[in-house]
């Protein structure tokens, strides 16, 4: 996974990565993190569109590279304490998820603050995301709140109709999946509109089809999903 280990073996899902996100209005946003030369970078935006994607996308990229890289998503181990956080300044990229978990907590903001510094001094990347923007993060420690703007700040926007359209049918594809246009619009027609859902809708599918040896129709589909 990378050159630390988590607890409870957390990390990225190795099947995530930047083609499998449709951009739509956060192309800059996916341009920054393909192009890798920044060494902070704070994404913020509404649940589910997509900045737990795209972190995992960026560690996923950087071991591609052969490189070191770890994903921690705050809200699966907030009861862990903040030394989780100790030498990770080894990696080349740490990727921090749900950083609103950890506003407010002084102990967890010092481990942050320090892993900041402690990347920055060994030439790491970091990559964190949150709900806000960081001036809206209630962060105590001044000199945290302060490292948070040192990079680009993007905000992450649902995509429209057309982007979860070709969502559903690229990340079919990826899938293994033969999806008709026409069994696309009857699935954005009737499941959650966010890419979560929609991600989580054709893993079910996946599995269906797989374990039934049956394509994709609209009664099956129906089926399964329980349209």
């Amino acid at each position: 996974m990378s050159a630390l280990q988590l607890p409870l073996d957390i990390g990225f899902h190795n099947t995530v990565d930047f083609d499998g996100y449709v951009a739509g209005n956060n192309a800059e946003a996916v341009s920054s993190l393909r192009s890798a030369n920044d060494p902070f970078i704070y994404l913020w935006g509404e649940a589910a569109v997509g900045k737990s994607h795209l972190l995992q996308a960026a560690c996923r990229a950087q071991q591609e590279q052969g490189d070191s890289s770890a994903y921690i998503p705050l809200q699966e181990i907030s009861s862990f304490a903040p030394e989780m956080l100790d030498g990770m300044e080894l990696l080349e990229l740490v990727c921090i998820d749900d950083l609103d978990r950890l506003a407010g907590d002084t102990e967890w903001e010092i481990a942050l603050f320090n892993l900041f510094n402690r990347l920055r001094e060994n030439s790491g990347r970091l990559l964190v995301s949150a709900s806000v923007s960081p001036a809206y993060l209630p962060i105590e420690l001044p000199d945290l709140a302060s490292r948070l703007t040192w990079g680009p700040c993007y905000h992450l926007t649902p995509p429209d109709d057309a982007s979860r359209l070709q969502l559903l049918i690229l990340g079919a594809a990826k899938r293994g999946l033969d999806l008709k246009p026409e069994i696309a619009q009857f699935l954005l027609q009737r499941i959650p509109r966010d890419t979560r859902s929609i991600l989580q809708r054709l893993d079910q599918l996946d599995q269906a089809s797989l374990a039934a040896q049956r394509r994709l129709t609209i009664p099956f589909v129906r089926e399964i999903l329980k349209l």
